[in-house]
C-alpha cells in the first residue's frame, strides 16, 4: 500500500526551516490562477456543451477549483490532504453547489474501503505478523547475492499488497542492510550488492501494490472512478487477474535491471546472510497467539474479497446470505473483528486484536485526499465539465491507441518523479478519462496505464515513499539509484502500455 508523504512528526505538521521556491510559487499561482480563470469568464465552447439546461458559470467554476487543486498538488504548496479539502469551500461559495452533495463523496464506498484496509493492515503491523511472513519468504530465497536481491523483493511485493508499502521498506530495509554487512563485511556500504538490495526493497515495494487493489490508494483512485463514472463494479478478483500479472511480470525485469544490467553482482556462494536470516526468524519464535488470531482475521477479509463474486451468487431456500457483501462491508467486518476478537494476551486478558490508539495512526490524510479527488470528479462529471474538456481534447483522438497509451504511461512515470503519485492519479484521471468517453475510448485504456505508471517511478528518493527510506539511509548514491531507476522506468512504460492493451479489454470488459 502506498500513501502520501508529508512533513508530519509525533503527529503535529512540522514547517520546514527553509520552505523551497516551487511551494512557494505554487501557494501564490493556485488560487492566481483560478481567479484569473473566474475573470476572464466561461467560454462559448463551454456554454454550448452544457446546453441551456446546465451552469456555465458551475462548470467553469469547477475547471478554476481544479487548475488551483492540480497546482497546489504538483508543487505541494500546502500538505496534500489540505489541498484535497478545497472543494468543500469552492464548490458551495463560488459554484453554487450544496454542501451536502459536496461532500457525500468524502465517504465514498472507495474511502471506505481504503480506511478500512489501512486499519486491518495496522492489525498485522501491530503484531508484527509482517516481519514473521518476510522472513519466511527471504529464507527459501538461496545464498547466491543475486538470489537474495530477489528474495527481498519477492518479500516487499508480496507484503505490500495488502499493507503500506513505505511501512514495509521501513521494516524490511534495516534487516536487509544487516543481511549486506554479513554477507560483505564491514565498509562496504556502497558495494553493487548492497545498493541492489535496498533499491530491491524499495522497488519491490512499488510494484508489489499494483497486484491487488488496495495495495496502493492510486488503484483505488481508479476502481471508485470508473465505478461512479461508468457504473462498473470492479470486484477484488478482477483487480487480482489484471495486477499480479503485472506483478510477475514487472518484479523479474526489475531483479534482472539491478543485478545484470545497473550493478554486476558476484555469483559466489554465501551463506553467512541467509544464516542471519534465519536467526532473526528463530528470534520471533513460534507464531504468538496474537499473530494466530490476526492471520485468520486477515486469512477471512482476503478470502471474502476474493471470492465476493461467487458467495453473493449462492442462495439458500431462495435467499442470497452474502448477497449484500460488497468489497466495501467485507473491510468494514475486519474492522469490526479487530477491535472484537480476543488477542490471547496472557498478560492482558482484555486486550483485542487492535485498539483505536493503534489504529487512529493511519494515514487520515490518504482518506481526506481521496474523498477530495472523489468530490472534484463528481463535481468535473455533474457539472457538464468533464465532456467539454474532452471534447476540447478530442484532437489528440486522431492518434493511434497504442501511442497514446505509450505517450500516456510515460509521461506519468516520469511526472510522478517530483509529485505525489496519489495527488497525480487524482488530478489527472477525471481528465483522461473525460476525453476517453468522448472520443468514444473504453475509459479503462486511460484509467489503468494511469495506476500502473503512478506506481512505477523508480530514479529519485522523492518519487515514492520507499524510494526515501532507502536513500536515507545513505547507502545508495542519487546517482545511482537515478542510472537503475531510468532504466526501470523505460522497461514499465512498455511492460504497463502492452499490459494495458493486452488485458484491460478482457478483465474490464
Amino acid at each position: 500500500m502506498s500513501e502520501v508523504q508529508t512533513s508530519v512528526v509525533d503527529g503535529d505538521w512540522q514547517e520546514p526551516e527553509t520552505q523551497p521556491l516551487r511551494p512557494r510559487i505554487g501557494l501564490v499561482l493556485g488560487p492566481l490562477a483560478a481567479g484569473v480563470l473566474l475573470l476572464l469568464g466561461a467560454p462559448d465552447s463551454l456554454a454550448a456543451t452544457v446546453g441551456p439546461s446546465g451552469d456555465p458559470w458551475f462548470a467553469w467554476s469547477v475547471c478554476a477549483l481544479l487548475i488551483w487543486m492540480a497546482t497546489w498538488w504538483v508543487t505541494e504548496a500546502v500538505p496534500i490532504p489540505v489541498t484535497a479539502l478545497l472543494p468543500l469551500v469552492i464548490l458551495p461559495v463560488v459554484a453554487g453547489q450544496s454542501v451536502s452533495q459536496t461532500a457525500a463523496p468524502y465517504m465514498h464506498p472507495i474511502v471506505v474501503l481504503l480506511m478500512g484496509g489501512f486499519i486491518v493492515a495496522k492489525a498485522i503491523e501491530r503484531w508484527n505478523l509482517h516481519t514473521r511472513i518476510a522472513l519466511n519468504v527471504v529464507v527459501r530465497a538461496g545464498a547466491r547475492p543475486a538470489a537474495l536481491v530477489g528474495g527481498f523483493m519477492a518479500a516487499a511485493a508480496l507484503l505490500s499488497m495488502w499493507i503500506s508499502n513505505t511501512a514495509t521498506a521501513i521494516m524490511l530495509t534495516p534487516i536487509a542492510l544487516s543481511v549486506a554487512s554479513a554477507v560483505l563485511g564491514p565498509g562496504q556500504d556502497r558495494a553493487p550488492f548492497t545498493m541492489a538490495l535496498v533499491l530491491g526493497v524499495a522497488y519491490g515495494c512499488s510494484i508489489g501494490g499494483v497486484g491487488t487493489y488496495i495495495g496502493t490508494p492510486t488503484n483505488l483512485i481508479i476502481v471508485g472512478y470508473l465505478n461512479e463514472t461508468t457504473g462498473r463494479d470492479i470486484s477484488f478478483l478482477q483487480w487480482m487477474t489484471f495486477g499480479v500479472p503485472t506483478v510477475l511480470v514487472m518484479l523479474p525485469l526489475a531483479w534482472f535491471v539491478l543485478t545484470k544490467w545497473a550493478f554486476k553482482l558476484s555469483g559466489v556462494q554465501s551463506g553467512e546472510g541467509v544464516e542471519l536470516v534465519r536467526e532473526r526468524l528463530a528470534a520471533l519464535g513460534q507464531p504468538s497467539v496474537p499473530e494466530q488470531r490476526t492471520l485468520m482475521v486477515f486469512a477471512l477479509v482476503a478470502f471474502l474479497w476474493i471470492f465476493r463474486q461467487p458467495l453473493q451468487a449462492i442462495t439458500v431456500a431462495g435467499v442470497s446470505p452474502f448477497g449484500g457483501f460488497t468489497d466495501h462491508v467485507t473491510a468494514i467486518l475486519g474492522v469490526v473483528l479487530c477491535f472484537v476478537v480476543p488477542a490471547g494476551c496472557p498478560d492482558r486478558p482484555h486486550a483485542k486484536i487492535l485498539d483505536w490508539d493503534a489504529a487512529e495512526s493511519i494515514p487520515w490524510g490518504v482518506v481526506i485526499l481521496f474523498g477530495g479527488g472523489m468530490s472534484l470528479a463528481v463535481a468535473i462529471r455533474a457539472s457538464g465539465l468533464g465532456t467539454w474538456i474532452g471534447n476540447e481534447l478530442g484532437i489528440l483522438g486522431g492518434l493511434p491507441t497504442v501511442l497514446l497509451v505509450l505517450v500516456l504511461t510515460a509521461f506519468v512515470i516520469f511526472l510522478t518523479e517530483i509529485t505525489s503519485n496519489v495527488a497525480t492519479a487524482a488530478a489527472l484521471m477525471p481528465v483522461l478519462g473525460a476525453f476517453a468517453l468522448s472520443i468514444g475510448l473504453d475509459v479503462s485504456l486511460v484509467a489503468l496505464p494511469l495506476a500502473l505508471a503512478a506506481s512505477c517511478a523508480f530514479m529519485l528518493p522523492m518519487a515514492t515513499g520507499p524510494n526515501a527510506v532507502v536513500y536515507a539511509e545513505s547507502k545508495v548514491s542519487l546517482t545511482d539509484m537515478a542510472r537503475a531507476g531510468f532504466r526501470l522506468n523505460l522497461i514499465a512504460i512498455v511492460v504497463v502500455a502492452v499490459l494495458s492493451l493486452a488485458l484491460a479489454p478482457v478483465v474490464f470488459s
